[in-house]
């Protein structure tokens, strides 16, 4: 391997990390050993969150990963260097053909090689990404390249899929829960005698297995109805009942259980009960409040009035010294209007120019100001400032939504009431 490439490839994991760090600060691993291995592999997972998933999945693993990517992306002269140049291999998807047949012949050549010399590669069997908490159907191509790569090899290779499962709160919001959950591996020499006795079917085994053991590892909702009412009574959970993010996790899977047996069983009920869910959330919205004003409020507010008055000073420190920085990037999201998947790489991407060169600027200034020494305390000050103020912003707007909340003394009776029901129907639906 080019030493060059190699520490670039360093230099640039190092960067994702502290990126992936600040800009999801609540990240959750469960079985997060799993991906410290030195041995062929196959990474893949969930993809609702475009090129933030491979990032998200693979961070961890010690090896040099190479990416299984979109041949969309190869297409312009700077991204045929690029995505080639850092080890990134293009597969072809009907929509990247323009009706043409598919040819993946060499891609697929290009992974045997890879795999066979011991490497580690990422896929997203979905194929494509959509911001939605649904498994769709895997393509078979992630299964053919590990039966084929394990079979130039008599099956001696030892080469396994790391299935790692997605689970975003917000994707492209900044601050948001990640729950990465590391699944068991699927050993690629369990599947010879079914790959010697037939390929295809062989390969549509392995998807299917690689399927299921995907679909324990995320939130899995049958459509956009069902998504909505999950994550209502999630937020409702949180504030009320909030548990560690791995009992979490398992909470809403058996959550999500327990509604499709009582759909199934009593669907009238189980209507009502989604309707009440949806007119609670509405009338939140219609008071300009929300859940947490109702489930976890703050402490008493002259507490709070103190803490206004004393730290508003930071507050300001942090949000003047670090507004152009975060703003031109959400700005750019905006205006360039890409499809929602890629604004969390848009942010990220812009904020690697802005904070850099902005913090460089302002650090400049205080120098020719004053001195090297309050320039270096002034530029270390500059990163957590900004965390405080977004910190000081989030918790100052919850407040603001209880006192809303407060000022409407019978909206505010009926919306507890509601909840309350709610809150009783979730208990009886769990213990079923």
């Amino acid at each position: 391997m080019n030493p060059i490439l190699y520490f670039l490839y360093r230099v640039l994991k190092l960067l994702t990390r502290a990126c992936l760090g600040i800009y999801y600060p609540k990240r959750y691993f469960t079985n997060r050993e799993r991906l410290h291995f030195n041995r062929p592999a196959i990474v893949v997972s969930n993809h609702p969150n475009t090129l933030m998933d491979p990032l998200n999945a693979v961070e961890q693993v010690p090896m040099t990963v190479h990416f299984l990517a979109n041949a969309g992306l190869f297409k312009s002269r700077f991204g045929n260097w690029f995505f080639n140049t850092f080890y990134c291999i293009p597969i072809e998807r009907p929509e990247d053909t323009n009706g043409k047949a598919i040819n993946n012949i060499e891609a697929f050549a290009r992974c045997d090689e890879f795999l066979g010399k011991g490497g580690c590669l990422y896929i997203a069997p979905e194929g494509t990404s959509e911001m939605e908490r649904n498994l769709r159907p895997l393509k078979t191509g992630t299964a053919r390249i590990a039966l084929s790569a394990e079979n130039q090899k008599g099956f001696e290779l030892g080469l396994f899929i790391q299935p790692v499962g997605l689970n975003y709160e917000a994707p492209n919001y900044f601050g948001s829960r990640i729950i990465i959950n590391v699944g068991e591996p699927l050993r690629i020499k369990d599947y010879q005698t079914a790959y010697q006795a037939d390929p295809h079917k062989a390969a549509r085994l392995l998807t299917n297995d690689l399927a299921d053991r995907i679909r324990t590892l995320v939130i899995d909702t049958r459509n956009e109805e069902e998504d909505r009412l999950v994550g209502h009574l999630e937020t409702i959970l949180r504030n009320s009942r909030p548990v560690s993010e791995p009992l979490h996790f398992s909470r809403t899977k058996t959550l999500i259980e327990k509604l499709r047996q009582w759909e199934t069983v009593a669907p009238g009920e189980c209507q009502d009960f989604t309707g009440k869910v949806l007119a609670y959330f509405e009338k939140l919205k219609e008071t300009r409040t929300d859940d947490a004003a109702l489930g976890r409020p703050p402490r008493p507010l002259a507490l709070h009035l103190i803490g206004l008055i004393i730290f508003f000073p930071l507050y300001l420190y942090g949000l003047t010294n670090n507004f152009l920085a975060a703003f031109i990037p959400v700005w750019l999201t905006r205006r360039l209007n890409v499809y929602v998947g890629y604004n969390t790489t848009v942010k990220i991407m812009a904020g690697l120019a802005t904070f850099p060169l902005f913090y460089f600027l302002q650090t400049r200034l205080v120098y020719w100001l004053y001195d090297g020494r309050t320039a270096l305390l002034y530029l270390l000050s500059l990163l957590p400032a900004g965390f405080f103020a977004w910190y000081f912003h989030q918790h100052q707007a919850r407040v603001l939504r209880f006192l809303r909340l407060r000022r409407k003394k019978e909206a505010g009776n009926a919306l507890r009431e509601l909840r309350r029901e709610i809150l009783e129907k979730i208990d009886n639906i769990e213990s079923k």
